[in-house]
């Protein structure tokens, strides 16, 4: 029986793949809406019928979402970090738990 413990405690949990796959799916979506969004509405505004100031309003649509994105990235980073950290102390816990 001690074997097959072992071998549990060795393979990744599914739990912590899942997380890590969710992550990364939150983060593309999130910098692909942060830029396109800003940008499609410059070029909106940038149309003859609106405000006829191509390339000005997608510029700064472009810039201001890349600025968002890169913000937006760095406090989901932030906090997915302080989570797996969380997870890592919990399960040096649990084993010091399981030794006594």
């Amino acid at each position: 029986m001690p074997l097959l413990k072992q071998d549990k405690e060795e393979k990744p949990e599914k739990r912590q793949i899942l997380q890590g796959l969710w992550f990364l799916f939150n983060v593309g979506w999130y910098i692909a809406l942060s830029i396109v969004l800003p940008t499609a509405l410059g070029l909106w505004l940038d149309a003859p019928e609106r405000w006829n100031s191509r390339p000005l309003c997608t510029l700064i649509g472009f810039i201001f979402g890349t600025i968002l994105a890169i913000y937006g990235l760095y406090r989901m980073f932030k906090q997915f970090l302080a989570a797996q950290k969380t997870d890592g102390t919990e399960k040096n816990s649990n084993k010091e738990q399981d030794s006594e």
